[in-house]
Order: structure tokens, then C-alpha cells, then sequence
């Protein structure tokens, strides 16, 4: 996975890239979970609904990774 990681950038932007990309997932989702799973948990009175936002959260990284793929394989 890391040899992957840092062939999707070119390596004058790779650690301002990393750093970027880091910093926003980690504010957005660490920011808004608790939030969205209280939230998540109050309207559906299920307390595993806190693991439907992290399983988007996941899905929604591994379809970023895979379009990041094909993007790469085509260039």
C-alpha cells in the first residue's frame, strides 16, 4: 500500500499532498463523527448505526483509491 501511496503523487508535491490529504480526513471525520453518530443513534435508537458512518467513511476511501488507480493506470 505505501509503494502505491507514493506513486499517485509525483514527489514535489508528495508531502504537501499527504500532509493536505491527511489533514482534511482527519477534520472531517474525526471532527463530525461523534456528532453524526450521536446523531445516527438518536434518530434510529440503534447503537450500532456509529459503525454505518465509519463503514461509509471506509467505502468512500477504498472508491477515492480505486478511481485514483484507474486515473494512474490510464496516464
Amino acid at each position: 500500500m505505501v509503494v502505491f501511496l507514493t506513486e499517485i503523487m509525483p514527489a514535489h508535491v508528495r508531502a504537501p499532498g499527504f500532509s493536505l490529504a491527511y489533514s482534511l480526513a482527519t477534520g472531517i471525520f474525526g471532527g463530525f463523527t461523534p456528532a453524526v453518530s450521536t446523531y445516527l443513534i438518536h434518530v434510529t435508537n440503534n447503537r450500532a448505526m456509529q459503525g454505518v458512518w465509519l463503514g461509509l467513511a471506509g467505502a468512500m476511501g477504498l472508491a477515492a483509491t480505486g478511481l485514483l488507480a484507474r486515473e494512474r493506470r490510464a496516464a
